[in-house]
């Protein structure tokens, strides 16, 4: 399992979490020129990050002290985000001025989220 995700681990799906998000370089008019991959699963971050924050849901140390101070003063303080914390690259092979390539894209996929 790549990330910590809450609902396979039994615990609340309204936290913090990685969960699909497909990408169809034809549904975005990229198609013509992408040769591959067509399609792929770039994921994304969604749920909450409760004040105080645990380590289960991989803070920044930021986003741990801004938890804190959340639940103390919680009319003064914005709780953390719920963002990406690792990400990887994406290989495609596509069209560029009429010479095919093939490069590496880093940040297009989301490996695991956490609290920010």
């Amino acid at each position: 399992m790549i990330g910590f995700d809450p609902v396979r681990a039994g615990g609340d799906k309204s936290l913090c979490r990685r969960v699909d998000l497909q990408v169809d370089f034809n549904q975005i008019g990229w198609g013509s020129w992408i040769i591959f991959p067509k399609r792929y699963n770039a994921y994304r971050c969604e749920g909450d990050c409760p004040s105080p924050l645990g380590e289960d849901l991989n803070p920044t140390n930021h986003a741990y002290m801004q938890s804190l101070l959340k639940h103390f003063h919680p009319d003064r303080v914005v709780s953390p985000c719920c963002a990406p914390t690792k990400m990887s690259p994406l290989s495609m092979l596509y069209y560029e001025n009429g010479e095919m390539l093939l490069r590496h894209h880093e940040d297009m996929i989301v490996d695991e989220c956490g609290c920010q």
